[in-house]
Parts: C-alpha cells; structure tokens; sequence
C-alpha cells in the first residue's frame, strides 16, 4: 500500500513537471509577453491552403499568424435566416499581427484608406497558401460594408490573383456566348463574295488591267530608248577628254580664288587706312578753308554795302563822298 502511494505521488509530480514545462515554453515562446493586434477578413472564395498558423506576410516579411477560420453564416448568423445571400457565403479569418513586426507608429486605419488589402496568395506548387497584405487603387477596391457587427477590426480582401484570372477567364467565356457565330460566319462569307466579285470583274480588276497596261507600255518604253547606249555615252562624256579640261581649268580657278581670299584681309586693312587718311586730309582742308570763307563773307558784306549806297547815290562813283549836310541856322 505504501508503495502504491509513493508511486502514485511520483507520477503526480513528473505530471506536474511536464505541465510546468510546457507553460514556461509558451511563457518564453512570447505569445504571452508580447499579444498580438487582432484582425479579421473575409473571403468570397475558397481558402484551401490556409489553416491556423499559416503565415500572414507583408512584402515577404512574416508579420502574424491565422487563428481560426470559420463560415461567416456560423459566426454572424443572419437575423432573418436567409444564408442564401452572397454576403452570408463569404468565410470569415482571424489572425493576430505582432505589433514588433509593423511598429507602433503605424495606423491601421490610414493605411486600409489608403488601399491596404488582404488576399491569398499560393506558396509553390505543394497547394499550400498564405495571406498576404499588399495596397491597391481604392478605387478599384472600394472598402466593403457588413451587415454584422465585426468582434475585431476588419482588415478588407481582395481576391487572389488565379481568383482574377478564373473571372477574367469567365466574362471571356461570357462574351463569347453572347456572339452570334452564324451571323459572323454569313457575314464573312458576303465578304469574301464581294472580294471576288470586285477582284474578277469589278473596279479592282479594271485597276489591276491598267496598271498591267501601264507596265507593258513602260516595258516598251524602256527598251526604245535605250538605256545602255544612253549609259554608255554619259559614261564615255565624263571620260572623255574635254570633262576632264574642264575640271581642270575648275581646280584652277579654285585656286586662284583661295589665294584671292587670303590676300582680302590685307587689302581691306590698306583699304581702311587710305579711308582714314582721307578723313585726315578732309579735315585740314577744312580748318584751312575757314578763315578764306570768313573772309569772303565779309567781302561780299562790303559789296552789299557798296551796292546799297550806289542805288541811293549813282554820282558817288563819279564825285566821290556826298558832302556833308550843312548846319540850318
């Protein structure tokens, strides 16, 4: 009995140990000492690949982790029953961000103005995925509205890039069912009727009989003028001995022409000192020919005096000065 007991104590405590072991793990692994931000969003599509602890990255940088993945129709049940709805069909994920990872500094709220999205993003070829945050034109993707109200901050998601392309794939398809093949084909098919009618017998078969026409009388042309003798002569004339003085007698001229224009320089400096000593030489004539035009100004004063007295006194010339006027008593 007592050795039932010591053992029975003995496995207490190696229980106890493990126990405690594993609470210091987690204490030291951090998730106690640092808790993280809490986020939720929701996907119209399938998440296959994502599970809880699947990575949440920004940039290729591991930020958080998922911490549960549920149905939205579970987790915000519609008041009125109806989970037929598109909104009601979406899948809700939870995950945490360390705020180590993004800084305190950031506002989440900004940032989701901004275009900050979530989507799931494919990890190789194994099939597994992550979620990936990235931004994108908010006018592309607006932020959604729900008609619940969210148990954490709702961060909004776009859809995965083979998402948008199985959509791009889909509204191709669409189209192509909307268009009306036989009409295309009937159409074609008048097309091609017209192109032949046009080519055999119409408008373009003229043109094409024309420019035949004009080829033909090209062809005629050609061969009458003929245009090796014409070759051959224009050849011979450059050759010939006449071309050749004339080029000569060219080079010539260039020459002489070189050395007329070095020596311009030294005529147009002669030139410019003969300019200068005549202005020289017009200036002594003129300080000489002053005093002579002074001097014939004065004469011809006289001369307007002399005259101005004879057409008063004629007799003067002959009686010399009029005597002087006598005194009246």
């Amino acid at each position: 009995m007592a050795s039932r007991n010591a053992a029975f104590r003995v496995g207490m405590f190696v229980v106890a140990g493990i126990i405690g072991l594993l609470a210091l793990v987690f204490f030291l692994s951090g998730s106690a000492l640092h808790p993280g931000i809490k986020f939720e969003t929701y996907f119209q599509e399938s998440v296959q690949g994502l599970d809880v602890g699947t990575a949440v990255k920004f940039r290729g940088v591991t930020i958080g982790a998922i911490t549960e993945i549920g149905l939205v129709t579970a987790e915000y049940p519609p008041p009125d029953g109806t989970k037929n709805e598109k909104v009601y069909r979406q899948v809700v994920v939870r995950f945490q961000v360390d705020p180590r990872k993004i800084g305190t500094a950031v506002n989440i709220k900004s940032a989701i103005a901004h275009g900050l999205r979530v989507q799931i993003a494919p990890q190789g070829i194994t099939g597994l995925a992550y979620m990936e945050l990235t931004f994108v034109p908010t006018s592309q993707y607006p932020i959604p509205t729900e008609p619940w109200t969210p148990d954490s901050p709702v961060l909004p998601s776009i859809p995965s890039t083979l998402t948008q392309v199985q959509d791009a794939a889909t509204q191709i398809l669409s189209s192509f069912s909307k268009v009306d093949f036989g009409k295309v084909i009937n159409e074609v098919s008048q097309l091609t009727a017209s192109l032949d009618q046009e080519v055999t017998a119409g408008d373009a078969h003229q043109a094409l009989a024309n420019a035949n026409a004009l080829l033909g009388n090209l062809r005629t042309q050609m061969q009458a003028a003929d245009l090796a003798g014409t070759t051959a002569a224009v050849r011979n004339l450059a050759d010939g001995a006449q071309t050749k003085q004339i080029i000569s007698q060219l080079n010539q001229t260039t020459q002489q022409l070189s050395k007329m224009s070095a020596q311009l320089p030294a005529l147009v400096a002669s030139s410019q000192a003969t300019i200068n000593q005549a202005s020289e030489t017009t200036a002594d004539l003129q300080a000489e020919m002053i005093p002579v035009l002074q001097n014939l100004q004065a004469a011809t004063a006289s001369l307007n005096e002399l005259t101005q007295r004879l057409k008063g006194n004629p007799a003067q010339v002959l009686l010399g000065a009029q005597p002087p006027p006598e005194d009246k008593p």
